[in-house]
């Protein structure tokens, strides 16, 4: 197998585990996240762990710092994930566009590319029926015009689903949070 082929074949295999995806308590569970406790009669608990209302009081703000770290750090997924998709559709889009051209049997087309977070380019592609794609780890692929245009697509419907899965968590560590304030 080529070099190349190694690398599409890499670039198209799905990230996650099964096709269908675990229910949040399950991903959970898991991670060893615990679900915030609810206690129906306090001192048959303490009685059967041994253990202080302080010990119990002071266990559960620690496991509300955790679920505030938890939730903080999916935050920060969600919001590097909503970036990705964004990318994602901007590319699918100049994929369409190129494709559009393609069928029109334009020469060439004028598009501004960025170079950087605030400089941009201007450039004439004359051939569009190939692309090239960056993978990742300084890895780009060249591709077909209809190739690349599935990729991104597949690559977009699993980053859209673990964005779903990522609400999910969030929402997850709300309710916990909100049953440790109450505490």
């Amino acid at each position: 197998m080529s070099l190349e082929n190694k690398i599409i074949n890499a670039s198209t295999s799905t990230t996650t585990e099964t096709t269908e995806s675990l229910p949040v308590e399950e991903r959970m569970k898991r991670r060893n996240i615990l679900k915030a406790l609810v206690l129906e009669n306090v001192e048959n608990y303490l009685t059967e762990k041994k253990k202080t209302l302080d010990d119990v009081q002071e266990d559960e703000r620690d496991n509300f710092r955790r679920y505030k770290l938890l939730e903080t750090s999916a935050l920060q997924q969600k919001t590097k994930i909503d970036e990705s998709i964004l990318d994602y559709q901007k590319s699918i889009d100049s994929l369409k566009m190129l494709a559009e051209q393609k069928t029109k049997k334009a020469n060439s087309v004028l598009v501004t590319y960025k170079l950087d977070e605030n400089l941009f380019s201007d450039a004439v592609i004359e051939e569009m029926d190939r692309v090239c794609i960056w993978l990742g780890a300084n890895v780009m692929v060249e591709y077909k015009l209809e190739e690349a245009q599935t990729l991104l697509t597949n690559h977009l419907a699993n980053i859209e689903q673990t964005n779903g899965e990522t609400e999910e968590e969030l929402d997850f560590y709300v309710i916990r949070l909100q049953r440790q304030k109450s505490i």
